[in-house]
């Protein structure tokens, strides 16, 4: 990666949507640079994939709960495989303390996440305890921003 991927990943941290005419006026380069380059950082994985963040509780998606998940190590690789196919878990990180695994999890009620999390995750072979902590409203929710260091988002 050269300054002007780091540029271009700066500009869709911000606004996914800017037009590509719009970064290449603005990075003094050719409209199909903009795409070519885009297109690399896809296919190199730096960028994973576009989306946006929605107001959960505008599409009914209303309770936004944390899981922490200590498990059997020896079984992590086959339980984060069984994690990752539960459609309402959001993220899954590894930890060093309190727990080994921690999830991000939006259901749109108790008894979807009873139901299409909580004992399908205690069903899974390794887990050894779980800890729920569900949220009671969301302050703030963002991607991340690609800057660099000192700087400002302007």
């Amino acid at each position: 990666m050269d300054e002007l991927d780091y540029l271009i990943l700066k500009f869709l941290s911000v606004d996914g949507r800017v037009h590509s005419t719009h970064l290449a006026k603005e990075l003094n380069v050719a409209t199909s640079t903009i795409h070519k380059r885009i297109k690399n950082l896809v296919s190199e994985g730096v960028i994973e994939k576009f989306t946006f963040i929605p107001d959960p509780s505008k599409i009914d998606l209303n309770l936004t709960t944390f899981i922490g998940i200590n498990i059997d190590s020896s079984r992590r690789i086959n339980i984060i495989n069984k994690l990752k196919e539960i459609d309402d878990i959001l993220e899954i990180h590894e930890l060093l303390e309190p727990y080994d695994l921690f999830l991000k999890v939006r259901t749109f009620d108790i008894n979807s996440l009873k139901n299409n999390v909580l004992h399908v995750i205690n069903e899974i072979d390794g887990v050894l305890e779980s800890s729920t902590l569900i949220t009671t409203k969301r302050h703030k929710e963002e991607s991340c921003t690609i800057l660099t260091k000192g700087e400002e988002i302007v």
